[in-house]
């Protein structure tokens, strides 16, 4: 079988169609990064939201919406690289 996306071959069977073993384990590393990326953006909106109830300082709304922003870019980043055909 050739993988479709690193178009290597390989004869083991995975749990997904026609991705090889190496292809496999990026995507579930992958996935499991996206779920702790998940998690953080959830944490810094229930953050901001309490910072948006009882302020504290403008500075902390700001490090708030900046650290917002890198993890959206990261999430961004990737489910690129989930979606991507390119090899890892």
């Amino acid at each position: 079988m050739i993988c479709e996306r690193c178009a290597s071959e390989f004869s083991v069977h995975t749990d997904r169609k026609l991705i090889c073993p190496d292809c496999k384990a990026q995507l579930d590393l992958l996935s499991e990064e996206k779920k702790v990326n998940d998690r953080r953006i959830s944490k810094l909106l229930k953050h901001k939201e309490a910072e948006l109830k009882n302020p504290t300082s403008d500075e902390t709304m700001k490090r708030i919406d900046h650290n917002l922003q890198i993890e959206y870019k990261k999430r961004d980043g990737i489910i690129k690289a989930i979606n991507s055909n390119s090899k890892f």
